[in-house]
């Protein structure tokens, strides 16, 4: 069986809504934000980092997907139609006879639908503190193209601990111990 949903919603309530995520987008310092929508009974779930908005809609299914900002809002711009029908299918995302890539999870119920939460200008720290939070399944990452981010923060991270230890072994330090602080520091396990 084929994971499907689909929502109907007005074009001009949608682009409100993007209009308000893009304002948001522009006070932070990195731009072109991936766009997470989750389609719910009766609303959609839109967020970027450091907003999350709903808004109502027909739907039918749970589901979500992302797909850039920015595109996305481009291909509403160009709809004539007021009211837009979207059927999302696995990986592609349907406007009548267009169709576009996105990224795709289906869902039996919604009580697993979930959105990374991260600031909005959202720094190293605050990835390395998703990473190892364990709250977010390596899926969930990818799914929100934060993996590359995330992989990139991490090996800094190591990087930065071994010039300590190399820095720190003439005193006794042992890697473990200087990981063991670090990571400590990261997941707020020492709320100090």
């Amino acid at each position: 069986m084929a994971s499907t949903a689909s929502f109907r919603i007005l074009k001009k309530e949608l682009l409100n809504v993007l209009k308000q995520m893009q304002r948001v987008e522009k006070s932070a310092k990195k731009k072109l934000s991936t766009l997470e929508v989750t389609i719910i009974d009766n609303y959609l779930q839109l967020a970027i980092p450091g907003i999350q908005l709903n808004i109502n809609a027909a739907t039918k299914g749970s589901a979500k997907y992302t797909v850039w900002l920015w595109y996305f809002d481009d291909i509403i711009k160009a709809e004539q139609d007021n009211t837009l029908h979207f059927e999302l299918t696995e990986n592609r995302l349907g406007l009548r006879t267009l169709s576009f890539p996105v990224m795709t999870t289906f869902f039996q119920t919604d009580s697993i639908l979930r959105s990374i939460n991260l600031p909005l200008n959202y720094n190293e720290i605050d990835l390395a503190k998703l990473l190892l939070s364990g709250k977010y399944t390596d899926e969930e990452i990818v799914f929100n193209n934060l993996d590359k981010e995330a992989t990139d923060t991490m090996r800094r991270i190591n990087k930065d601990i071994s010039k300590i230890v190399s820095s720190m072994k003439k005193y006794g330090f042992k890697r473990s111990e200087v990981e063991d602080l670090i990571l400590n520091k990261l997941t707020n396990k020492n709320k100090t």
